[in-house]
């Protein structure tokens, strides 16, 4: 599983496309339709993204990721009413339960067994009250077999230039290998990263959870509703404590 180590510098940059703020309110409103309160656990927080507009919602946040470089990132954003622990997310122990807990952004895709993925949500059931909801997104067979696959990718941006190497392994699994090049006078610096990644059936993640005690509520399609779509590439999952 990746540290993200190299990476956090450049997170935040590489990931303004995403709407942080729509992304959380649709994760808290699973929070207030399942009656949870307000103390969450934001599992591999990152820099802090989702975390801070939980925050302005009104939320006390735990916030717990391996990588230093991403919490001195989400540290530097001083989030209200935020706690910052380092932990690894197949492996944690909270002082106190919290009432619900997120996990987004395919953090799960990067436990890359099921035995990690089941040691990931005992954690997380252990962490909860009872009828806590836990809700996270994972990215899906589908998006691993035809997006990201044995793709390249480039992104020229103002900090820097990424070039963005995929290679599709047994079981779903793909290596990512990303090379950031950042000016540094006139000549630039290279900062490389590997992420491994996996994915999983969806019946597969609901056995688990199942298997740790949890009750699915909801596997909807990306920020909807909707049940998942052969061709969707991310799909949000609700469960609950029971």
């Amino acid at each position: 599983m990746s540290s993200y180590n190299s990476f956090a510098q450049f997170y935040d940059s590489l990931t303004e496309n995403v709407d942080y703020k729509v992304r959380s309110e649709y994760i808290s409103n699973f929070f207030s339709k399942y009656g949870c309160g307000k103390n969450v656990l934001d599992l591999a927080c990152g820099t802090g993204s989702i975390a801070k507009h939980l925050a302005d919602m009104g939320y006390t946040l735990t916030m717990l990721d391996l990588s230093e470089d991403m919490l001195s990132v989400a540290s530097a954003k001083n989030i209200p009413n935020a706690t910052l622990l380092k932990g690894d997310m197949t492996g944690f122990e909270l002082s106190d339960s919290v009432d619900c807990c997120v996990c987004s952004l395919d953090s799960i895709n990067h436990l890359l067994s099921i035995g990690d993925v089941k040691r990931c949500f005992e954690c997380v059931y252990n962490s909860l009250h009872k009828g806590g909801v836990f809700v996270f997104d994972v990215n899906t067979v589908y998006k691993h077999r035809n997006v990201l696959g044995d793709n390249a990718f480039i992104f020229d941006e103002e900090e820097f230039f990424l070039a963005w190497d995929n290679c599709c392994k047994d079981n779903d699994i793909v290596e990512i290998y990303l090379d950031f090049f950042v000016p540094d006078g006139d000549s630039y610096q290279r900062f490389s990263e590997q992420i491994t990644e996996r994915a999983y059936e969806l019946d597969t993640i609901k056995k688990a959870l199942t298997e740790c005690g949890f009750k699915t509520i909801g596997i909807y399609d990306e920020l909807t509703e909707n049940p998942p779509e052969a061709d969707s590439e991310r799909v949000y999952f609700v469960a609950e404590k029971e």
